[in-house]
């Protein structure tokens, strides 16, 4: 069954563009993984150093593959480098509603 992946994360104050161009060349990595729905990133408008990524995968599975993945490739290391404080993520089912 398909679940929705919400990761929330603060841009270091200053990095903003260095951080979308880094999603520019990495995202597609993300929608062209096994298993991977969809992929949006929005910016909020009150705090625009914070960033939230809300993703639809296959199964949890599928994203954990990917998070390890992308873990062993050191692009988790490159993304926090840029970041302030940690990444949240929220695992969700969806309740056919």
């Amino acid at each position: 069954m398909a679940i929705q992946v919400s990761i929330d994360m603060t841009a270091k104050e200053g990095s903003y563009d260095d951080l979308r161009n880094w999603f520019l060349e990495h995202i597609p990595g993300t929608r062209g993984f096994e298993g991977n729905i969809t992929v949006e990133i929005a910016r909020n408008q009150d705090e625009p150093n914070r960033i939230l990524f809300v993703e639809k995968w296959d199964s949890r599975e599928h994203f954990e593959n990917y998070l390890a993945w992308r873990d062993k490739t050191g692009v988790i290391t490159e993304l926090l480098e840029m970041l302030d404080g940690d990444i949240t993520f929220r695992y969700h089912d969806f309740i056919g509603v």
